[in-house]
């Protein structure tokens, strides 16, 4: 486990960068005045501009899609990286070296596996050049030479010790090469791990190689064959060219294809949105990533029986994220082919023809359920919808929940009475431009705070010490006081010392809506925080009354109390 970044670092790091220049490098912006920018939103198609970046706030918002959050965000966003790694790479561009705390493993730690990798691919490109057999059979299968250099596709030789020996002697140890899962020890020897393979080397999310998959020239072992895991590769987190899709910019779709022989023929062919999974099945950290990168995933999976089971599984998976901007189809393909062999049999153009006719997650939920079930009697559309509640409840609440469900219901003539179309809390219902009805005194405090989080050194922004049951007091509590310790808060500065805690994904739809003029926030929070007060007040009042009624009295100390919360009210209904 890496080391944690120290908050300071985070801090000092957001002083140093600014994300209108962060943005600005992926993204082109225009002026929009008061330090405001607007550009079309890279996460969905548009052609009227309506992503702005602020400034003043650090913070990005699109009026179109939603998205929002700090240069941070973005840059998960945007380029497919981790905390950790977009922290780093917003730290190479300010020039700084990230610290990690003590007490925990270094990331200094992994460089050396991150290097022997690289030496690796090196020597395996190398080997390709030297073997007239590898690059037989890759012209035979009828890759080309800008396809085989894209692909960065080497050769691992027929020979027990030769990667082994050569990284040896550029100084890696063998304890080394076993922890990237170049090599294997055993019987009191080293050997490689591939042998008289065509090797691809596979690469993470900032462009590392870290593992490897290679195709077997000849019948002994597996035909395809691996990594293993290590430190550094885990293949449910990863998706074999991801990396080098994303760096085209974001694309409308991805394929994903089940090996990496599939992506390259597709790539060849001018499908150059095409991902594959690496011998495992689809994991959500996978959807993450795609949806991450696009909002259409298409899954070209094999027409039989196994292919259809594999949808399913990765239609079970896909349930929990399919949020209404997302969509997932599947391409089943003719029994006895596979991508690579379609594409060339057919062509780009009846390869596109049929992609097209991909069906839509909604129909194969449904069709695979109905087929399950005797549709034309009463018993078995009962049984259909018991089947599909369960699948239904897993959706987020939304437009396309309520969409399944009445589709379901058409289906079945029965309404579903699913947990699926629950009203949302008021904290998730956005106020309107300029008004905060909304939102409750305490979540308009705590907007305000988390757009202007200077306004906590106010004069009138305090609450009063007493204990009343109004909801979220004791977190506008702390946000105050965290606010007020820290003179140069930014939103974005909050946002990512937060970004831990179970509120940070309702702060940061704060941060994106219209609250007020920004001249008039200071005053508008007085406003806000003396209401709250006032509440305050009221809500003790009613306690020590119910108090005094149950009891049939007060004790001296919370007789006083109630007697001057109340003189408190009156004072406050005079002014």
């Amino acid at each position: 486990m890496p080391g944690r970044i120290p908050e300071d670092f985070i801090e000092s790091l957001l002083e140093r960068v600014d994300i209108v220049d962060i943005i600005s490098a992926r993204v082109a912006l225009k002026p929009a005045g008061r330090g405001e920018f607007k550009g079309l939103c890279p996460f969905h198609d548009e052609k009227t501009p309506s992503f702005t970046v602020s400034s003043a706030k650090q913070f990005y918002h699109c009026f179109g899609c939603g998205a929002h959050g700090t240069a941070v965000g973005f840059v998960m966003a945007y380029d497919g990286l981790e905390f950790p790694a977009a922290i780093e790479e917003l730290a190479h561009t300010a020039g700084l070296e990230v610290p990690r705390e003590a007490g925990l493993e270094p990331r200094q730690r992994h460089d050396r596996l991150y290097e022997a990798l690289a030496a690796a691919q090196s020597w395996f490109r190398r080997q390709l050049g030297l073997s007239e057999a590898a690059r037989s059979y890759l012209k035979s299968r009828g890759f080309d030479k800008a396809t085989v250099d894209e692909f960065g596709i080497g050769y691992a030789p027929d020979a027990w010790q030769a990667l082994g020996d050569e990284l040896g002697r550029t100084g890696f140890s063998a304890t080394e090469l076993e922890r990237a899962g170049l090599v294997s020890s055993g019987q009191g020897r080293v050997t490689d791990k591939f042998r008289d393979r065509v090797m691809f080397p596979i690469h993470d999310r900032r462009g590392r190689v870290i593992a490897f998959g290679g195709r077997s020239l000849s019948d002994r072992g597996p035909k395809y064959m691996n990594s293993p895991e290590t430190p550094v590769f885990h293949k449910g987190r990863e998706l074999y060219r991801l990396y080098q899709v994303r760096r085209g910019g974001l694309p409308e779709r991805i394929l994903v294809v089940e090996g990496y022989m599939d992506a390259a023929a597709l790539h060849q062919f001018g499908f150059t949105d095409a991902v594959a999974t690496l011998g495992t099945a689809v994991t959500p950290d996978h959807l993450d990533l795609l949806f991450k990168a696009t909002p259409g995933v298409v899954f070209c999976f094999d027409g039989d029986r196994a292919g259809r089971q594999a949808a399913w599984r990765g239609l079970e998976t896909a349930l929990p994220l399919m949020k209404d901007n997302r969509e997932v189809r599947f391409f089943f393909l003719p029994e006895g082919e596979d991508p690579d062999s379609l594409v060339r049999s057919g062509g780009a153009d009846a390869f596109t023809r049929q992609l097209d006719r991909a069906r839509p997650l909604s129909q194969v939920f449904f069709d695979e359920l109905c087929a399950q079930v005797d549709m034309k009697s009463l018993d078995g559309r009962a049984r259909l919808v018991a089947l599909a509640e369960p699948y239904l409840d897993k959706l987020p609440a939304g437009p396309f929940a309520g969409l399944m469900r009445s589709e379901l219901q058409r289906l079945s003539g029965q309404r579903s009475l699913g947990s699926g179309a629950q009203i949302p809390s008021t904290a998730a219902i956005p106020a309107r431009s300029g008004e905060d009805r909304s939102l409750t005194p305490v979540q308009y405090a705590v907007a305000l705070l988390v757009q202007r989080p200077e306004l906590a050194r106010g004069d009138g922004v305090f609450l009063l010490g007493i204990s009343a049951p109004v909801k979220g007091l004791d977190f506008l509590r702390e946000l105050v006081d965290f606010c007020s310790e820290k003179p140069h808060l930014s939103t974005a500065k909050l946002l990512e010392l937060w970004r831990e805690r179970p509120e940070s994904p309702w702060l940061a739809r704060l941060a994106a809506q219209e609250l007020c003029d920004p001249e008039a926030m200071p005053q508008a929070l007085a406003d806000t925080m003396a209401r709250i007060r006032l509440r305050q007040v009221k809500e003790r009042v009613r306690e020590l009354q119910q108090a005094q009624l149950v009891e049939g009295g007060l004790d001296d100390d919370r007789t006083a109390e109630l007697r001057e919360l109340l003189s408190l009210r009156l004072d406050n209904r005079q002014d």
